[in-house]
């Protein structure tokens, strides 16, 4: 029969612990501990375990020798899950650091971090353009309606005690404010002016429809066009090419020949259709090659595109 597991218990501690017992290992200097590591409040002295980093305790300072109080592993709320005692227990701590130095080290530190927190960048937001504002002289009014003037007017003539007709003037006269009249005028202007600006609008889309039905209906017959005299504008293109055969002009200065390739390409026999050894393309003739910019690199014809890959010492004009 198994026998049972009895996990281990922590036991309860004395708060005051009374006895000469001391650790074997070395002593813990203050003043080589941080400031934030160390408590010497006063009744309150603690310092942060350098074995299992707990705030223990320091018992014995008083007295001649100030140790640690035994403790375990983890804090005192959670000492029953793992009740291991810690190897620190009873070390021995020479407090060479006065309370008052302490605590202005500490009131620095304080000081020092809430400046560096107050000193961290924040996120940058991209600041927005903004476009300069256009010059009087380059704004463009909207043409107003004769609506939009007529609510003008409405909420001006319920402002306005002229316009509603409780002023009177000297001789005991409603009359308008200038505002008033100014904006009358523009209404019974507009509204004269809308039958007109409304047959201008139907005219233009009127033609503006009939444009893109004589275009829609005029475009097979472009086509037509273009298709007919494609072969004529291609003969054309051809003969432009051709070098004419012949003997040259008696009068004149001579031309130089050395770098006129046409004429080179002249006197060399066609040898049919050239294709590019690079890409593929062909040419129908040795002079259309010739006028494409066709080279000659490493005995294989390359076009125009493909040569300029090459250095110009190995491209060989034909």
């Amino acid at each position: 029969m198994a026998t049972p597991t009895v996990e281990p218990k922590a036991r309860k501690r004395r708060r005051k612990t009374r006895t000469k017992t001391v650790s074997p290992l070395p002593a813990i200097i203050a003043s080589k501990l941080k400031t934030s590591e160390i408590n010497l409040t006063p009744g309150k002295e603690h310092v942060v375990c350098p074995a299992c980093k707990c705030w223990t305790p320091i018992t014995g300072v008083l007295g001649r020798t100030p140790v640690l109080v035994p403790h375990h592993t983890t804090p005192y709320h959670d000492r029953t899950t793992n009740p291991r005692r810690c190897s620190s227990s009873n070390r021995r701590i020479v407090l060479n650091t006065e309370v008052e130095a302490w605590q202005e080290q500490l009131a620095e530190r304080t000081e020092v971090s809430s400046t560096v927190a107050s000193r961290r960048a924040t996120k940058v937001l991209p600041k927005p353009k903004a476009h300069p504002a256009p010059a009087a002289s380059q704004l463009t009014p909207v043409p107003l309606s004769a609506e939009q003037v007529r609510k003008a007017f409405r909420r001006h003539q319920e402002r306005c005690l002229a316009c509603k007709g409780e002023a009177t003037d000297r001789a005991g006269q409603t009359l308008p404010c200038r505002d008033g009249e100014r904006l009358a005028v523009t209404f019974l202007r507009l509204v004269r002016q809308e039958p007109k600006r409304l047959a201008i609008r139907e005219f233009f889309a009127r033609e503006r429809r009939r444009f893109d039905r004589e275009y829609a209906v005029a475009a097979p017959k472009r086509e037509a066009g273009w298709a007919a005299v494609l072969p004529a504008v291609q003969t054309a293109d051809q003969s432009r090419r051709t070098v004419p055969q012949g003997a040259w002009p008696a009068e004149g200065p001579e031309v130089p020949l050395d770098h006129l390739v046409p004429r080179q390409a002249a006197e060399q026999p066609e040898q049919g259709p050239l294709t590019c050894a690079h890409c593929g393309t062909t040419e129908s003739s040795l002079t259309s090659a010739v006028a494409a910019g066709w080279c000659r690199i490493t005995r294989r014809s390359h076009c125009g595109r493909c040569s300029a890959r090459f250095p110009a010492w190995t491209r060989i004009p034909f």
